[in-house]
């Protein structure tokens, strides 16, 4: 296959962008600008979805609570989840967040990574609330900005929301990102808001040479966060940009589940041992991506200072003190 090396080494240092007591820093000028110019408000619906205490997914009303919304709205740190249950929550409360607004310090170090300049044509995956799109499109106009949403109710909000924002020239598509084709390829850059395990052979071959491929990785294991790629005509090389957890893409949420395969039984059955290494090195995120990438139908969750693992037929279960139990 021609063009079909994707590489992407552990290793470079990501844009360092943070918050301080007033607001952001931004790492670009024009980051900034486009900042000020979209209010993320502006895109975001009057009910939004907060995590209380029992794991479920709350509804927060900007009417009933209109300073508890502003305060989750303006926090630099804080992504705002949009959708919960793919737009059908139980009525006790939601239980997956399915849509968000990314934290405002990921969506910049994003858009400094996208090395994004006036003029160029943009594809982007994972269109939400629009809010990425409208900042792409101040950079480079929205005639040139294609967007793709597979949420049919999430791509018409963003369309209102782009046409009362004046970015009604943005193009919303509504489709399955991991295969579209859109018809104005080729693009200098595709961006993607949602991870994938490996990058769709068809989003390199809608980028030409010379443009870059930006996108959140994940495994089973764990999520990391955004890769560069620099396409060529033979392949699609990069590295990874920083460590930040991103929602999956739609088509690749599962993953395996502990309470299938354990059971009371099980563990009484498992065979016992000692850790040949320090499992608590897989709390740093760097080691445990890295370690993802070998094992990548496996799961890893911490607990304490213990640590589950699980795949589709099997666990394990270390220990703080080194004991491992595995089924």
């Amino acid at each position: 296959m021609s063009r079909s090396r994707v590489v992407a080494p552990i290793g470079s240092e990501g844009t360092e962008v943070r918050a301080d007591g007033a607001g952001l820093v931004f790492p670009e000028p024009w980051i900034e600008r486009s900042w000020s110019a979209v209010p993320r408000s502006d895109f975001l619906p009057d009910t939004v979805w907060v995590l209380d205490d029992g794991a479920r997914y709350r509804p927060l009303e900007r009417g009933s609570e209109p300073e508890r919304w502003a305060r989750l709205v303006g926090d630099p740190t804080a992504s705002v989840v949009t959708q919960v249950d793919d737009g059908a929550p139980d009525p006790a409360g939601g239980h997956v967040p399915t849509s968000s607004v990314s934290a405002p310090i990921a969506v910049v170090d994003m858009l400094a990574e996208l090395d994004l300049h006036p003029g160029q044509r943009v594809l982007e995956i994972g269109t939400g609330s629009g809010f990425n799109a409208a900042l792409l499109a101040t950079r480079v106009g929205a005639d040139r900005v294609v967007t793709v949403e597979i949420d049919p109710e999430l791509a018409a909000g963003a369309r209102r929301a782009l046409r009362r924002a004046g970015y009604g020239g943005v193009t919303v598509m509504e489709a399955d990102g991991e295969r579209v084709w859109s018809p104005g390829a080729p693009y200098d850059r595709l961006v993607a808001t949602a991870s994938v395990a490996s990058i769709p052979w068809a989003w390199v071959e809608q980028v030409r040479p010379g443009g870059l491929v930006l996108s959140p990785l994940r495994t089973a294991f764990c999520s990391h966060g955004p890769v560069r790629l620099s396409v060529s005509e033979e392949a699609a090389e990069g590295r990874f940009t920083g460590a930040t957890t991103f929602m999956s893409v739609r088509g690749q949420r599962g993953r395996p589940r502990i309470d299938a395969v354990f059971s009371a039984a099980r563990w009484e059955t498992s065979r016992r041992s000692r850790a040949t290494f320090d499992v608590g090195l897989l709390s740093d995120p760097h080691a445990e991506f890295a370690v993802g990438t070998r094992l990548a139908d496996v799961a890893h969750w911490a607990q304490g200072g213990a640590h589950w693992w699980c795949g589709h037929d099997a666990w394990a279960y270390a220990a703080d003190d080194g004991t491992v139990y595995q089924w």
